[in-house]
């Protein structure tokens, strides 16, 4: 995994003071295609991680990594964010 993503993360956690759980984070090809990943998924290359803050909703935690500079993708029904550099 990128360590930039890496220290962004541990920002993130630090600012939610709650952990963040990765449920997904660098993708071999195969594994990305099983998923349904996109061909060009950051995963590919260590550069995003899907997470939830147990406790907090998707969007306290998109609010701190956006504020983190981290890209952000809400998955709200299944109850994630797709974090990335």
């Amino acid at each position: 995994m990128n360590p930039d993503l890496v220290g962004r993360l541990e920002a993130v956690r630090m600012m939610l003071e709650n952990p963040i759980i990765i449920t997904s984070g660098v993708r071999c090809p195969v594994r990305n295609e099983e998923v349904g990943g996109i061909p060009h998924s950051r995963h590919l290359f260590g550069d995003a991680a899907d997470c939830y803050a147990p406790g907090l909703s998707v969007y306290a935690l998109a609010a701190a990594a956006i504020a983190a500079g981290l890209g952000v993708i809400i998955y709200e029904d299944e109850g994630f964010c797709h974090l990335e550099i």
